[in-house]
């Protein structure tokens, strides 16, 4: 679901950008404009303007300056050769709210590396001065009164420029040149990808299921010794699902590139070696039928190639490993032996001394844990046993690792707080949300004994009290004064009326990536918020800290790595003191010259261009750290030891094993339990800031909550963009795990009040969002919405069904239109918000508190009443964990399995893990019959915790309540006051004395 306040201006306003931010594109497969060979500034003007102030200016130095580009620049902002206009502006947060004033900026790029260059700056605020020397890496200063800040960034090269989605980089060293592999997604029909409202429906639907361009795997060198990068080059076919690249460089000089494709049904390991201009036979490295992704590689010292990926084998997750054997590689070996849990994220490192380390994370006792093994080549692949980096209780997960030269191995993580994943929601929050608190913990491990900087990683991260000052001039998310501790079971207790609870600022740091030059320096890299608010959502840039001796420098922003959240870095040592880092952009807040999408998000311009101006590139970042030799200062760290499974994990296990286990009979039919859920969110919605990367949302599911099923994600599959919709259809598939876990397609469909935000499902991939046609009035009649009638036939074309959510909300419905076909299922609860049941039910909302605004024609008792037989789901929406499930009896746990459960109405919602199984006779939930009898309602149920009560509705009111006080329930109910000719409908909702529900679908039940 959206917050209601966006979804006009998201889909409006990210079209006024397109014409913003690359104005012209230059020709595909060009090689890359190199910049200066000196360093580059930032120079920020304006912090701390209260108000919209001009800082026009011009640079000049006696060396020769290479380039001016805008840090940020919109509105009128221009750069003319040396001289700039420039102004601070307004910073727009959500719901258009201004949030003060956005200092502007440029980058200063210069001609030559000369620390004693001079660089002078006049401005219509002032003149200020500085020489390079003075600014090394990690280190900032103040002119003008703390108006300017100046801090030395990277140099950037971009590297792809085109039409298309460049993404998911790779890089390697190799003794000559360094190489670069990502992947290409072609845009096939620009013209088609249209956002925005349409005038009248279309007379087909068939262009929504056209054939997408696809993915391509490609390869950029560059020169180390005429520091020049080539033109692309490709590496795989054409139209493939691709997800993710790898890199490395043989003994021989082969440059094998490694990547995850989809090609017979299946996410497999593919390799190619490119030698001496020519590539060789292309080498399929995994057969099982298990989907195999996300490969990682690296070189050992004798020049032996080593990957390592994720792979489903024997109904888990695990990390898998091959080694090269002249021009293929060896057979699998798994590196995780997890016995219960996922494992994620593998992470690859060589030594000198000729060892490998394979790193990864764990579920495996119900909670996130980092391990690695160390693994040398003796005849064949000869593992060590798994070390932890961190096993904890708390959420410790994506690892990166890294040798140093004495052989020591360094692993980064991201770390957040117990429970991860756990109930949070309007009324609980005992748990902690995918993206609430997270940060990044370092250690370094020398042979068995573990080390941690004597530096203090914390004090130096964003989102911490002691950087805040330096953090607010680098325009990252201000930091917290006092610590939050989460997770906070009081917060859902001081949730205001008609507001969702909130838990202060908090770090946000993930990805972490890992390297150290031949000097001793440590770059750490990671993905951190950005100040200010897109068209696209938030924004997320890469930044850096540098280990120097006992000291941490930084971080450093890259500028052009504004992205998503999940836009993981490469980096690579490339020679003395030199580090470069390789990152995606799509330019969401750097823009381009004519500005980028803050200013459209201001004006709120209409929608208009093709979508393919705005998409990603390749950036590639220069580190220079200097020649001198900085040795870590370390000091011994026993804090990894392993912890017992909390004991919350242990209970929950078993209780979802109650509900795989069961098994119920109707007719010759055998039923199961599916659980699941099909609406969240991620960093995808332009209302995702606080949801989390789309990984996460498989993670959770798959993990933490333990489901059977979901769907995944976001308005229009990340607001009807073609690259984000493709990128959503293929984690849906390559997180197919068996009968473990079905994925379905699917989305949400936001229209306000009086039509309703609705959730599709479909089985079939490659069906596009529908987009919209004009909204009805609030106050209109209740006659049928064009809008939503279409949506019906586009869903009865392509077999989706449709659910409404939130429906007595702005976002909700007057119950003007119903189609039992494609809409057989309503949202009755929600995590993130209430229960839209019946006025006066648990957790229902009121004319006093309605998150997302009061609605009361919404009311599902409503729609009932109109006849509209609507079965019963609950889901989580934005933020909400462990709280909401669609609980589906299926007769096969498959894709066509649940569609089918959705339209014989055999679902429930739940916001724990109760079993419910509810009849009449030979009758189920959800169905409509007919009886010469009473009806009868048998109730069986099995609680987490005692029962407090048990109601029979029919018709909208209570007919029948018992108080069990048991966690088990099981009894019959007679209607003795049925009428002979009159159809009623009837369920069931149980209430634990804990305070966690479940409503069972109705039967409707005409009484003959």
């Amino acid at each position: 679901m959206k917050r209601i306040w966006l979804f006009g201006a998201a889909l409006i306003l990210v079209g006024a950008a397109t014409w913003t931010l690359y104005p012209q594109r230059p020709t595909p497969g060009a090689a890359a404009a190199q910049p200066g060979a000196g360093p580059t500034f930032r120079v920020l003007l304006g912090v701390g303007d209260r108000s919209v102030t001009t800082w026009d200016g011009t640079v000049s130095s006696p060396s020769r300056i290479a380039s001016v580009a805008g840090w940020r620049f919109a509105d009128g902002d221009r750069v003319n050769g040396l001289t700039w206009r420039a102004s601070t502006r307004v910073s727009y947060g959500r719901k258009k709210k201004a949030e003060g004033i956005f200092p502007n900026g440029v980058l200063v790029n210069l001609a030559e590396d000369d620390p004693a260059a001079r660089v002078e700056l006049k401005t219509t605020q002032g003149t200020f001065a500085f020489t390079a020397k003075e600014i090394p890496f990690g280190e900032e200063k103040s002119f003008l009164d703390g108006r300017v800040m100046v801090d030395r960034v990277p140099t950037v090269t971009r590297l792809t420029r085109s039409a298309d989605d460049q993404d998911y980089p790779a890089v390697a060293n190799g003794d000559d040149a360094v190489w670069v592999t990502y992947v290409n997604f072609h845009h096939a029909n620009p013209e088609l990808e249209t956002r925005g409202q349409m005038d009248r429906e279309p007379a087909s639907f068939d262009y929504l299921a056209r054939p997408a361009g696809g993915d391509q795997v490609m390869m950029l060198r560059y020169n180390k010794a005429q520091k020049s990068w080539s033109a692309p080059m490709p590496v795989s076919a054409e139209r493939q699902d691709v997800m993710r690249t790898a890199v490395a460089v043989d003994g021989q000089k082969r440059t094998w590139v490694f990547w995850s494709a989809n090609l017979n049904g299946i996410y497999d390991i593919y390799a190619k070696a490119y030698n001496n201009g020519s590539w060789g036979k292309e080498v399929r490295v995994t057969t099982d039928a298990g989907t195999d992704v996300n490969p990682v590689a690296t070189t050992d010292a004798q020049g032996r190639v080593w990957v390592a990926w994720q792979g489903f084998r024997g109904n888990s997750l695990d990390i898998l490993v091959a080694a090269q054997s002249g021009d293929g590689f060896t057979k699998e070996s798994v590196v995780s032996n997890s016995a219960q849990g996922s494992d994620w994220d593998a992470s690859i490192a060589a030594a000198p001394n000729g060892e490998v380390a394979v790193a990864w994370d764990t579920y495996d006792k119900g909670d996130y844990d980092v391990y690695f093994r160390r693994m040398k080549w003796d005849g064949g692949v000869k593992q060590e046993a798994p070390v932890a980096i961190a096993a904890s209780t708390f959420y410790e997960a994506r690892v990166s690792v890294a040798y140093d030269k004495q052989n020591r191995l360094w692993a980064a993580y991201e770390a957040s707080g117990v429970k991860w994943g756990k109930d949070f929601g309007a009324y609980e929050t005992s748990g902690v949300a995918l993206y609430q608190d997270h940060d990044i913990r370092l250690r370094c491990f020398q042979g068995q004994q573990a080390m941690t900087t004597t530096a203090d990683l914390k004090e130096a991260m964003p989102g911490r009290a002691a950087g805040a000052a330096a953090l607010r001039r680098r325009q990252l998310k201000a930091a917290p004064t006092t610590p939050v501790q989460l997770p906070d079971p009081k917060l859902a207790g001081m949730r205001p009326a008609s507001g969702t609870p909130q838990t202060g600022p908090t770090p946000l740091n993930a990805f972490p990536r890992l390297t150290a030059d031949a000097n001793g320096v440590v770059y750490l890299s990671f993905r951190t918020p950005s100040a200010g608010f897109t068209a696209l959502g938030s924004a997320w840039t890469q930044h850096v800290l540098l280990l120097e001796g006992n000291d941490w420098k930084g971080p450093v922003p890259v500028p052009h790595s504004d992205y998503w959240l999940d836009a993981r870095a490469a980096l690579t040592p490339i020679g003395q003191g030199q580090v470069i880092l390789i990152a995606a952009s799509d330019g969401r807040q750097s823009g381009g010259a004519e500005g980028g999408l803050q200013t459209a998000a201001k004006k709120g311009k209409k929608a208009a261009g093709p979508q393919a101006t705005l998409n990603s590139d390749i950036y590639a970042a220069l580190f220079s750290a200097g020649t001198g030799i900085r040795t870590p200062a370390l000091q011994a760290d026993n804090s990894a030891r392993t912890q017992p499974s909390d004991s919350d994990a242990v209970a929950e296990k078993a209780q979802v094993k109650q509900m795989h286990d069961y098994r119920t009979a109707l007719g010759g039919e055998k039923l199961q339990i599916m659980r699941g859920e099909f609406h969240r969110h991620t960093e995808m919605s332009n209302d995702g800031g606080r949801d989390g990367p789309l990984i996460d949302a498989y993670r959770y599911m798959v993990d933490a909550a333990a489901m059977d099923w979901g769907g995944c994600c976001d308005h229009d599959n990340g607001g009807g963009r073609e690259y984000t919709w493709w990128t959503m259809q293929k984690l849906t598939d390559a997180y197919k795990l068996g009968t473990r876990f079905v994925p379905m397609f699917s989305y949400e469909r936001s229209v306000t009040y009086p039509e309703g935000h609705r959730n599709t499902v479909m089985a079939r991939r490659g069906v596009r969002p529908l987009p919209r046609l004009q909204k009805m009035a609030d106050d209109s009649p209740p006659t049928h919405a064009p809008d939503t009638q279409m949506l019906y036939k586009y869903l009865r074309k392509f077999d989706g069904i449709v659910a409404m959510h939130t429906s007595g909300t702005n976002m909700g419905t007057d119950w003007r239109d119903n189609d039992p076909i494609v809409e057989p299922v309503v949202e009755i609860y929600q995590g993130d918000r209430q229960n839209y049941e019946m006025p006066d039910a648990p957790r229902s909302n009121n004319s006093k508190d309605s998150i997302g605004g009061w609605r009361p024609l919404g009311f599902v008792s409503l729609a009932l009443e109109k006849g509209y037989k609507l079965a019963f789901q609950a889901s989580s929406d934005h933020i909400s964990t462990h709280m909401s499930y669609c609980n589906l009896w299926v007769t096969k746990p498959t894709r066509e399995g649940i569609m089918e459960a959705f339209h014989k109405r055999r679902v429930y919602g739940s916001t724990e893990n109760i079993l419910a199984d509810v009849r009449s006779g030979s009758h189920f939930m959800g169905e409509e019959f007919t009886t010469t009898e009473a009806p009868a309602i048998s109730v069986k149920l099995w609680g987490m915790a005692p029962f407090a009560k048990v109601h029979v509705i029919k018709d909208g009111k209570y007919a029948y309540t018992v108080e069990p006080k048991t966690k088990n329930v099981d009894f019959t109910w007679r209607d003795a006051n049925a009428t002979k000719g009159r159809q009623s409908y009837y369920y069931v909702r149980g209430e634990q004395a804990d305070g966690e529900l479940v409503w069972v679908s109705p039967m409707w039940i005409t009484y003959r």
